[in-house]
């Protein structure tokens, strides 16, 4: 290399542990082409199910493959290792590669409760590796410029924040019950969607001070694959009320039961001095413009109108991928770490025993100090 060149960083030597949906269609093909790129080589698959292993190793032309994550993760040929199992999956698997001195991109939600990322987080402080979350709608560019005008104070102080996420994968009650609907492998309609919207709101807004929330099961019961029946043990939608700390009042929702919707999010933000709405359909449908509304002037005679995204908000869908891999080689913190999602994970507790209790439960929430030793 000529004198006074920068260099080239190595690709990084990546193992992908879940080969489900998240991993065939976005983590494996996100980081194949981070190596046509040069800046990763995806080294090895692991998975539980021998089929779904061999399947994805031979889509994607992966020739290692693993059934043990423990293999995989000790091995000294791998530097960063994507988590992309169920959620019961992500503690066990992202505490082993950071114990194997391996940096972690996790799916979120980051764990099943808070006690549990906070055992991921203290893993993550001690191995002194990079850390990532799987938040990918912090990329989307109308998000972007919404948390930006928020930021730079061009809204005004805000007074209220409205956000939903709202799909139909639980609207029939005839399809069969997934891992999703069971409390030892997942968090329902709360913790599958509800972190996302949860992660936007206090990434745009700041912190939640407190939380009010009603969750439903609307079926009780779904078939299995095996022809029985199991009872649903998670939520079909859950509604928030929350205060930020900043006095911002706030209603989220989070709904499995929508037909008709495909994956939809919508963020209205109202403050002293303007309003701003985000609405996406799709991770490629709607990302490319806020409404927008400034002065009495605006509301009087045009009301929202389209602002559309500048050249600095805009991003490819690898770029959760992308700018971890680039943290990782410059040392520094990735967008979204372990230490956001955590929060994330707080507010979640907090919402479940709300809904549990029917009372506002204010944050910090205790933990036991046990469940984090």
């Amino acid at each position: 290399m000529p004198i006074g060149e920068p260099s080239v960083p190595e690709p990084l030597r990546v193992a992908i542990v879940g080969t489900g949906g998240i991993s065939r269609y976005i983590h494996i093909p996100a980081y194949k082409r981070m190596e046509a790129r040069g800046m990763v080589k995806v080294v090895a698959l692991c998975d539980t199910v021998p089929e779904a292993l061999a399947a994805a190793a031979s889509q994607f032309g992966v020739e290692r493959t693993f059934t043990d994550y423990r293999d995989a993760v000790g091995r000294s040929d791998i530097d960063v290792v994507s988590v992309a199992t169920p959620n019961a999956a992500h503690e066990p698997v992202s505490i082993a590669a950071l114990n194997a001195g391996k940096h972690v991109l996790c799916e979120k939600p980051l764990a099943l409760d808070h006690a549990g990322a906070l055992r991921m987080l203290e893993a993550a402080r001690k191995s002194g590796k990079r850390t990532a979350v799987h938040f990918r709608y912090r990329f989307i560019p109308s998000a972007l410029y919404l948390k930006e005008l928020v930021e730079t104070g061009e809204l005004g102080d805000i007074y209220q924040a409205f956000l939903h996420y709202f799909q139909a994968q639980v609207h029939d009650p005839h399809t069969p019950a997934r891992w999703r609907q069971s409390t030892a492998d997942a968090g329902g309609m709360l913790g599958d969607i509800g972190s996302h919207i949860l992660d936007l709101a206090m990434w745009i807004l700041g912190p939640i001070a407190r939380v009010h929330a009603t969750s439903k099961t609307f079926t009780k019961e779904r078939s299995t694959e095996g022809g029985g029946r199991v009872p649903v043990e998670v939520d079909d939608a859950t509604s928030m009320l929350v205060e930020f700390a900043s006095g911002t009042m706030g209603v989220l929702c989070a709904s499995g039961l929508c037909q008709g919707r495909g994956n939809h999010q919508r963020a209205e933000i109202y403050g002293t001095k303007g309003s701003a709405i985000y609405e996406i359909e799709r991770m490629d449908s709607g990302g490319d413009a806020l409404q927008v509304c400034f002065g009495a002037a605006q509301a009087r005679t045009v009301g929202l109108a389209r602002a559309p995204i500048l050249a600095r908000h805009q991003r490819t869908a690898d770029a959760p991928f992308t700018e971890f891999i680039e943290a990782i080689n410059a040392d520094r913190d990735a967008p979204v770490t372990f230490a956001d999602a955590v929060r994330v994970q707080e507010v979640i507790d907090a919402a479940k025993l709300s809904a549990a209790t029917g009372n506002w439960v204010s944050l910090p929430v205790p933990v036991p100090a046990l469940a984090v030793a």
